[in-house]
């Protein structure tokens, strides 16, 4: 596994610092969530004004640029508006293709007026179908993040099983799911290989789901970060834990210089433990199970 962060910690940063800031703090990747204060991605120059520039400028840091994450969603009813939609995704999937970032980020959206959970799911999949073959064209895998009225690992396999293609995947926040008293034990097997980049954080939710307190630095709440990273292990992922600290939704939380380091080092020691090696045998599995007769050779019986 590796180690990277989203912009939302660091808004005020432009990209020349996210980058040398991730390369001093030991990250391995970043997630762009706006740069600056400015969220339309396609329009920042940084980004798309020369984006060979920008590959470079990434390479040689041998940092990743791991996604472009947007607030696009599929889920209206309206068909002017979800055509928007899909031609903001495909622009900012086109500059995905064009910087070599593997990942488009979005989110599934909101139940509309007479929606059942099925028929939106239904209506939101559609969509993303369309979508689909286009971002496997230009080698972009479009990520669904649980959010909103779909935030349990039900609704993900739903969405990622109803589209069926390589093109679509799965973005897994680990505190929203708390949200939905969706643990990992349940949520990471049932999505599989269908995770395609994990969001961590951490808070402290009580029993119903409530968040109390805000947002904490990780190991100081109770989402299951730990719990997480082992069933990962255990489920052979190689991708990235995309470190989310909501500081552009949040001015009051501790600042990036603060909070990024600390969390490169928790979530580098966490991936780096080793896991306890599992046996039903207690002892030594070689001695015999029964004892010998008089006058027959140990271990003779099968």
């Amino acid at each position: 596994m590796k180690i990277g962060f989203s912009t939302l910690a660091c808004p005020g940063w432009d990209l020349r610092t996210v980058v040398a800031k991730a390369a001093e703090f030991g990250f391995s990747g970043v997630e762009i969530r706006g740069l600056g204060g400015r969220l339309d991605l396609t329009s920042l120059p940084e980004l798309a004004g020369n984006p060979e520039s920008t590959r470079q400028l990434f390479a040689a840091a041998e940092v990743d640029l791991v996604c472009l994450s947007t607030s696009c969603t599929l889920d209206s009813k309206d068909r002017r508006k979800v055509a928007r939609a899909r031609e903001e995704l495909c622009e900012t999937i086109d500059l995905a293709s064009r910087l070599g970032c593997p990942f488009v980020r979005m989110f599934p959206g909101e139940k509309q007026s007479g929606d059942t959970r099925e028929s939106a799911l239904a209506r939101i999949g559609a969509e993303l179908g369309k979508i689909a073959p286009y971002a496997g064209e230009k080698r972009v895998t479009v990520l669904v993040q649980n959010a909103g009225d779909f935030a349990n690992s039900a609704d993900l396999w739903f969405l990622c099983d109803y589209v069926s293609h390589p093109g679509i995947k799965a973005c897994w926040n680990l505190a929203t799911a708390m949200l939905q008293l969706d643990r990992p034990t349940v949520s990471l097997p049932r999505l599989g290989s269908r995770i395609g980049m994990v969001h961590v954080c951490d808070a402290e939710f009580d029993d119903q789901g409530f968040m109390r307190g805000g947002y904490r630095m990780l190991g100081e709440g109770n989402v299951e970060v730990g719990r997480a990273i082992e069933l990962l292990r255990g489920m052979c992922y190689d991708g990235y834990l995309m470190f989310e600290w909501p500081r552009l939704w949040e001015p009051s939380l501790a600042d990036a210089e603060t909070v990024l380091p600390a969390a490169a080092s928790f979530l580098k020691e966490r991936v780096a433990e080793k896991q306890a090696v599992l046996t039903a045998y207690k002892g030594d599995k070689k001695k015999p199970l029964f004892k010998a007769k008089p006058g027959e050779a140990a271990g003779s019986r099968a």
